[in-house]
């Protein structure tokens, strides 16, 4: 279930993804040669990553969700147009913070209305990609449910990060193997598990692995406990990867990270190029391709999904409530003529 998060496309790495063929690759360098490890194992879902200068703070309470949306879909349309079939998936904001249940209502307006714009150009998106331990309350995910609705009606998926440290072990619950708790359910923190109709929502786990982080403000990754040796860290991924294949609903992990060896914040996390080779030499993939829905494979008459969005707080002015009526539909209009323009090419 093991795969990798790429940070650089590094000289090599791409015969040794071909070779290992891992069932996921989370990707931020949008070079080329994705399109010819695509091509060579199309078995991989490859989920793309643009990192942004700025991101909304989804704490405040004067962020218009819908919005947002739209300008992080504009900065990443261009990188996806580009790399087009090549990816699966593009990943939204990387490890959201959500400090209150209004919080985690601005992310799931957010991402249900990134999920709908960037179906409507005709890829797919993963919604979450919240960091250990979060969203902090269990009980918060009832307001995320929106987001995870839009997922699976725009053929997309949840996306996750799991860590422990200084083992990957069974007392790491709490972030390692979180996925079960929002699954599943854990009565004793209000949660009793995702409803029925969304309980076998495919999850990407699209950053793994051991990190410091946890314990202490500087990164720590594995080498900094192993030496370089990869031996004890692959035995505990194995232990973690047999985990993971209890649960059906997950299509695959990817671990952080490849990266250049002289970088220095994520040198010690890297699994170039002495685990990578290991993965690819020893690994058998496992490859659980959900029927994701292709974008384009959708009717441009299918009835439009609804713009999710927090409720308008009592006693909005009149003028307010207009200008938000306008606003969707303005929306929907724009939604209407990108459908019809695809009927026509």
């Amino acid at each position: 279930m093991l795969g990798a998060h790429v940070n650089t496309a590094l000289a090599g790495l791409d015969q040794v993804l071909v070779t290992w063929k891992p069932p996921l690759v989370v990707i931020l360098d949008h070079s080329d040669v994705w399109r010819r490890v695509k091509a060579q194992s199309p078995g991989t879902l490859m989920v793309g990553r643009l990192p942004l200068p700025e991101e909304p703070d989804f704490n405040d309470p004067s962020l218009d969700p819908c919005r947002a949306a739209q300008r992080h879909c504009d900065a990443v349309l261009p990188a996806a147009e580009r790399m087009g079939r090549a990816y699966d998936f593009w990943q939204g904001v990387n490890e959201p913070v959500v400090q209150s249940a209004e919080a985690t209502r601005r992310l799931a307006g957010f991402e249900s209305e990134r999920a709908r714009i960037m179906s409507s150009h005709g890829f797919r998106v993963v919604v979450g990609s919240f960091g250990v331990g979060n969203p902090p309350q269990l009980a918060w995910w009832k307001h995320f449910l929106p987001a995870l609705e839009a997922a699976k009606q725009y053929g997309g998926a949840l996306a996750l990060h799991e860590y422990a440290w200084p083992r990957l072990d069974h007392d790491s619950h709490w972030y390692l193997l979180r996925h079960r708790k929002v699954y599943k359910g854990e009565p004793a923190h209000n949660w009793s598990g995702l409803p029925s109709h969304l309980a076998g929502m495919p999850l990407l786990i699209t950053e793994c692995g051991l990190d410091g982080l946890i314990a202490q403000p500087k990164p720590q990754g594995w080498k900094t406990l192993y030496g370089g040796d990869p031996g004890p860290y692959l035995k505990e991924l194995d232990w973690y990867d047999g985990e993971l294949q209890k649960d059906s609903y997950v299509v695959g992990a990817a671990l952080y990270c490849c990266c250049t060896a002289d970088d220095p914040q994520w040198a010690s996390y890297n699994i170039w190029p002495e685990l990578a080779k290991a993965l690819a030499r020893d690994a058998h993939p496992i490859y659980r391709p959900a029927r994701f829905p292709d974008p384009e494979e959708q009717s441009p008459t299918s009835p439009l999904a609804p713009v999710v969005q927090p409720p308008s707080p009592p006693g909005l002015p009149f003028e307010d409530r207009l200008d938000q009526v306008v606003q969707r539909l303005d929306r929907i209009l724009a939604l209407l003529q990108a459908r019809g323009r695809k009927g026509n090419t």
